[in-house]
């Protein structure tokens, strides 16, 4: 009668190819959960630039005061604006009744809030998480000012101003350096780590 069975030896290499296979599969984890963190920045940085777009068309007169609030030099998200708001020192338009240059500051603010992570509270009031290291710039692109006739124009003499709205972020690992804008350049230690993404847009203002 012949005995059936494994040896110690076949136990030992079949454990050792199990551990490979599941080594190889904690690999794909590890880098699907990667790959899913970096979409969320991504989406989220995507939807705060939309933020503003939204915030710029509804007050198009303003345009300058948006481009000079958040340039590629200067960009906004320190939360500096935004606690100026929390003091009271920005007018809450979301309160009162505001003119259009001081919804302008307000909008900022707010976007300043946004690029910190404030719109991302538990139910304690506590930030969970938003977008690493994030930076907001709005640069004007071109304008057709020069085309409108001598001030004050008629009603119906409308100019355009091209503007790129943009936000970047911390990568977890290097890419690409991404080359459509300067926003957030030198701040993430190598450009490869620099995440950004832009939108532009146009607007149509009446002549002055």
């Amino acid at each position: 009668m012949l005995n059936r069975g494994f040896t110690l030896i076949e136990v030992l290499v079949t454990l050792v190819i199990l551990m490979f296979g599941l080594l190889g599969i904690a690999g794909l984890m590890a880098k699907g959960q990667k790959a899913s963190f970096e979409a969320y920045q991504r989406q989220a940085a995507l939807a705060v630039a939309n933020d503003m777009v939204e915030r710029m068309r509804l007050n198009t007169a303003q345009s300058t005061v948006y481009s000079s609030g958040a340039t590629v030099a200067t960009p906004t998200g320190l939360g500096v604006a935004y606690n100026d708001l929390l003091i009271a020192s920005i007018t809450n338009c979301g309160a009162t009744a505001c003119t259009a240059a001081e919804l302008a500051a307000y909008d900022l603010a707010l976007w300043d809030g946004l690029l910190q992570g404030y719109g991302e509270r538990n139910a304690g009031g506590g930030l969970v998480g938003g977008i690493v290291n994030a930076r907001g710039c709005i640069e004007e692109l071109a304008n057709t000012l020069a085309a409108c006739p001598v001030a004050p124009a008629a009603p119906g003499n409308f100019y355009t101003r091209s503007n790129r709205i943009s936000v970047s972020w911390q990568g977890n690992e290097d890419t690409v350096a991404p080359t459509t804008t300067n926003c957030g350049t030198t701040l993430y230690g190598t450009e490869t780590r620099r995440r950004v993404v832009s939108l532009d847009m146009m607007l149509q203002i009446a002549c002055p």
